[in-house]
């Protein structure tokens, strides 16, 4: 596939009341290319992996020890309704040859026994080629439950995630290594929050530290990333302020608590953390219909300065902020990508930058004319790209656009430092349906990618991207 590369050029003035922050750069598709209208995808069309109706969208798993070697079969884990047969809870089906996805079955112990975390779930890659899944309990709704095995089975219990509340945060590092970060049970942190490192030569969770919050009100917005040498960033909102503490790798002391900024209700936060003892913090805030997206960038030791106000305007077409906005990756080059949602011409766009030291690089802007373009997911591959995957709702003729029909799309992209980013053409994933939670992973074996959503009755379906050398 030939590369696009988007022009870039500065937009004209938007009305102060919309955008107050305008970004340095905009890169947009011209007005006579629209996504819709691409005749060629390297997309499988979709298939429905499980009929019946999903709790919550799916995730897509592929364990490895770097960015170009899986450990193990990876995985698209959701979770079953009540109606379905097993009962509410996990499901896990394997992906095997050609990225294809097998029948989705219920995690089991080697005696057979089901171990059932609900939604919302959340999945990683573990050691030894292993997957780990956290949810909430079957037995005690406020409660967490995280399980482990191979994506085949069987599955084990972890105890780190006894007495912890759900939903819980997990990250994965480069040698694959994976964290679990929670607060207790009640959640508001007043204990500390509970931190568990599984080390890439372990099969437990070897370190457990419990890191203080601050004490006031319920944790939100949880989020963990870690580094090379498997130190853990813990960063959440608390109060109306946004805390982050590092536990180191060892058994020392976690380092002190730092706070970042104010924050309104329900922000969304994400993180990433260097081996150079740097962090990357973003996140979204919602203030009534207002939208604003803002950066921090520490200093040496995690030690940060004033946050960066990316983007501030109000809601387009009467739409909430995307959940995945913002989204932040390390790419195999070592790279760092940021993409968030953002506000062009009345419409949602999604916005997507590089990251280094000396601040945010050019943005480009992918968007489609007269539509609102929905960031849903940004994942890092293994050669040196990512892939931003967003929604489009089809407009109606007066109020919002229907949430209910919206098509698929995605870029695969790269870091062009320092021109900033480039995106392949945009190719349609699916067609417009009842889609919704879309997520999706890149192979570190094929660089191929695997997309899943919820579909028609909530429907787990999927797509399988191939590369150009697929026949």
């Amino acid at each position: 596939m030939t590369r696009l590369v988007y022009t870039l050029a500065v937009v004209a003035a938007i009305a102060a009341t919309a955008v107050l922050v305008e970004p340095p750069a905009r890169t947009a598709l011209s007005a006579d290319v629209q996504p819709a209208q691409q005749p060629t995808t390297l997309w499988s069309a979709p298939a429905t992996l499980s009929a019946c109706p999903s709790a919550a969208g799916g995730r897509v798993v592929f364990p490895s020890d770097s960015p170009t070697h899986a450990t193990g079969s990876g995985a698209i884990v959701w979770s079953d309704s009540s109606t379905c047969p097993g009962g509410e809870g996990a499901r896990v089906a394997a992906i095997g040859a050609g990225d294809v996805p097998g029948a989705g079955v219920i995690p089991r112990t080697v005696a057979g026994r089901t171990l059932l975390p609900r939604a919302p779930l959340t999945a990683s890659g573990a050691p030894f080629g292993q997957i780990l899944i956290a949810g909430v309990s079957p037995t005690a709704s406020a409660d967490g439950l995280a399980i482990q095995g191979l994506a085949g089975g069987p599955f084990s219990a972890v105890a780190a995630g006894a007495g912890s509340a759900a939903p819980t945060a997990l990250a994965t590092a480069y040698l694959g290594d994976v964290a679990l970060a929670s607060a207790p049970t009640g959640g508001t942190g007043a204990d500390g929050l509970r931190v568990h490192v599984e080390r890439f030569f372990s099969h437990h969770f070897d370190r457990n530290a419990t890191v203080s919050a601050s004490g006031r009100g319920l944790v939100q917005a949880l989020t963990l990333a870690l580094d090379f040498r498997s130190e853990a960033l813990a960063v959440w909102a608390q109060g109306g302020e946004i805390y982050a503490r590092v536990v180191p790798n060892n058994d020392g002391a976690p380092h002190p608590l730092r706070r970042l900024a104010r924050v309104g209700p329900h922000p969304r936060i994400s993180a990433l953390l260097s081996d150079d003892n740097r962090a990357i913090v973003a996140w979204t805030e919602q203030r009534g219909t207002q939208t604003s997206v803002y950066i921090d960038r520490s200093a040496v030791g995690v030690r940060f300065g004033s946050p960066q106000l990316l983007e501030r305007f109000q809601d387009p077409d009467g739409l909430s902020s995307p959940a995945a906005s913002p989204s932040l990756v390390r790419l195999s080059s070592e790279s760092v990508m940021l993409a968030w949602a953002g506000s062009a011409a009345d419409h949602w766009v999604v916005r997507a930058a590089p990251v280094d030291l000396d601040g945010v690089g050019t943005v480009s802007t992918i968007s489609a004319p007269g539509v609102d373009a929905l960031l849903a997911d940004l994942a890092a591959g293994p050669a040196g790209d990512a892939l931003l995957v967003w929604t489009e709702p089809l407009p109606t003729a007066a109020g919002p656009p229907d949430m209910e029909r919206q098509a698929l799309f995605a870029a695969r992209g790269f870091d062009a430092y320092p021109e900033g980013t480039m995106f392949d053409t945009p190719e349609e994933v699916a067609p417009p349906a009842p889609i919704s939670e879309p997520t999706v992973a890149l192979d570190p074996n094929s660089d191929r990618a695997v997309a899943v959503w919820r579909g028609e009755a909530s429907a787990i379906e999927y797509s399988i991207r191939g590369t150009e050398g697929d026949p």
